[in-house]
């Protein structure tokens, strides 16, 4: 007789606990807009007008990709826009900008975003 039935079993083990359930992690690199980007900038850097550029008269808009790394520097500047002798001087421009850090549940990550440059004779 156990636990006052007879033929019965003894008390029934715990069932095991529930698995932890893994906490997704955040991304390692995150995109964020040109405008949000720009707000976020300690140190700006302007472009030197190409002097090519200027005896041509070329004007307008150049926009530069840029990845940031965990720290706020710039780590990589490609033009995705803009007219061919404008691009080199606006991505040289964006290397030199930095950023605040920006931080993810706590944890520095990497960011992608643009920048333009307008030039203007």
């Amino acid at each position: 007789m156990v636990g006052g039935v007879p033929g019965g079993v003894g008390p029934a083990e715990p069932p095991p606990p529930p698995p932890e359930e893994k906490k997704p992690e955040p991304p390692k690199i995150i995109r964020k807009s040109g405008g949000v980007l720009q707000g976020e900038a300690t140190r700006r850097v302007t472009p030197t007008y190409p002097a090519l550029a200027r005896a041509a008269r070329v004007s307008g808009a150049v926009v530069v990709e840029i990845t940031i790394d965990e720290d706020g520097n710039v780590i990589s500047a490609r033009a995705i826009s803009g007219h061919p002798l404008l691009k080199d001087a606006a991505t040289q421009a964006a290397r030199g900008w930095r950023f605040n850090p920006t931080k993810l549940s706590g944890q520095p990550v990497k960011v992608i975003g643009t920048i333009q440059f307008n030039f203007t004779p």
